[in-house]
């Protein structure tokens, strides 16, 4: 167990190095996207800059259950592209600047092995949100899976994720390319007696209903966001921080 106390401690260490990169120039750097080999995306067409995500975990199934909102920016396109790999998409809809949402369609690419498959998504002019419902599967690259017999206290199970380098598209449909950078909001529901950590600002204690809210107010690349459910308790090490 001593190995995700270490993994839990690094994150907010390897956010204070990335988050550092000045905004305007992220934007900048966004728009060269499409010449990642690794990622599908076209953020010269379209390009993510803020998630509202909403998660269930069940350890039962090994699956999450997510609805990814994503703020987009694109000048008249008629498509945005996502990341995705060993995800079910059951539903995508867009909304406008006026707040009206609509269904709309979606097409699959063949898989690729590495890359998974590109998620390639209607869009309008006047489309500002893009909404993606869906699961994940047990095969998932980033989702690992622990019993309670594989845990030190052999309690309760527990997640954790592994986004690094290109695996984060394998929980969230997202343009997952380093150069891309966003801010999120998240829910995620979790059994209760669990405590969920993510990437961003988070609970000191359990929740009564294992429902936990997290902001991350720093544009992040995607491949650092993180999850991780278990049998977890905060200690303070000052009055300023703690693991």
């Amino acid at each position: 167990m001593h190995h995700f106390k270490v993994i839990l401690f690094c994150l907010p260490f390897l956010l204070f190095i990335h988050c550092k990169i000045d905004n305007s120039k992220a934007a900048d750097i966004a728009g060269a996207g499409s010449l990642d080999p690794h990622s599908y995306s076209r953020p010269e067409e379209a390009v993510t800059r803020h998630l509202d995500l909403i998660l269930k975990v069940d350890f039962h199934t090994k699956i999450l259950t997510g609805k990814a909102r994503w703020k987009i920016d694109h000048k008249n396109a008629s498509r945005i592209i996502f990341d995705t790999k060993d995800l079910n998409i059951q539903k995508t809809s867009i909304t406008d600047h006026n707040g009206g949402e609509k269904e709309t369609k979606f097409s699959l690419s063949k898989p690729d092995e590495l890359l998974g498959q590109a998620l390639t998504v209607n869009i309008e002019p006047t489309t500002e949100y893009v909404t993606i419902e869906y699961t994940t599967s047990p095969a998932s690259g980033a989702l690992l899976w622990l019993s309670k017999d594989q845990t030190s206290g052999k309690q309760l199970p527990f997640l954790f994720t592994q986004g690094q380098a290109i695996y984060t598209r394998s929980w969230i449909p997202c343009q997952d390319s380093p150069g891309i950078r966003f801010t999120y909001k998240a829910t995620v529901s979790v059994p209760p007696g669990h405590l969920a950590l993510m990437s961003a600002k988070n609970p000191q204690e359990k929740t009564v209903d294992g429902v936990y809210e997290f902001d991350m107010e720093l544009p992040i690349p995607p491949y650092l966001m993180a999850l991780a459910v278990g049998d977890l308790v905060y200690e303070p090490i000052s009055k300023r921080c703690g693991v």
